[in-house]
């Protein structure tokens, strides 16, 4: 007795209800292929559609496919809108229409950089007298000129910041630069009030 063979059912793949592309614009769709699992990236996905992807769509083609089976496309007013009437008593202008979709991801970048710390001749000097006047000697003009530095440095001068290292993106709210900090070597502090006083300021150096 012979045995019937029954093929198995084709697959039938899942129906598209549209291209990713009438979903989302370009550069977000770059966005999600450069990080298909960031979290800010599938929290506009969830804003944008009122959906969220599963946690097993962790590559571009899967969160694409995901799309384009489960969201509509946007709707698009026709520029030709029917039951409009038409006016005539008047004139009609084609007005082109352009906006900026804005998001947010939170980040902080290490930065870096480096530009001189200007203290004239005049207050130096004064500087140099009054740690004379209250008994101090060399060490004590080099703190004021720190605490100088210190309080002074980052309003005085525009250092032109570059960033190195990598982003590190996180929930945390900022509206601002963070973590500011000045560094210097309190030996090229010394070195540079010797030679200024040696030069300008030969007695002012004996008492140093």
């Amino acid at each position: 007795m012979s045995e019937v063979m029954t093929a198995p059912s084709p697959v039938v793949p899942a129906e598209r209800a549209c291209r990713i592309e009438e979903v989302f614009e370009l550069g977000f769709i770059e966005l999600i292929r450069l990080v298909p699992r960031n979290p800010f990236v599938r929290a506009l996905i969830l804003r944008l559609t009122g959906k969220m992807p599963g946690p097993e769509c962790g590559t571009f083609e899967q969160i694409k496919e995901w799309v384009e089976t489960h969201c509509e496309k946007k709707s698009r007013p026709s520029s030709h809108r029917t039951g409009r009437r038409n006016s005539d008593d008047g004139i009609s202008i084609t007005v082109e229409f352009s906006d900026t979709e804005y998001g947010r991801a939170t980040y902080s970048a290490p930065r870096t950089g480096c530009e001189e710390f200007r203290i004239g001749a005049e207050p130096l000097v004064g500087m140099v007298q009054e740690a004379i006047a209250a008994g101090g000697g060399m060490n004590e003009v080099v703190e004021v000129i720190a605490g100088k530095i210190n309080d002074d440095a980052w309003t005085q001068c525009e250092p032109t910041m570059d960033t190195y290292g990598d982003y590190d993106y996180s929930d945390h709210d900022a509206d601002d630069s963070g973590d500011s900090e000045t560094s210097y070597s309190r030996d090229d502090i010394r070195r540079a009030v010797l030679a200024f006083v040696r030069e300008r300021h030969p007695e002012l150096a004996a008492e140093l």
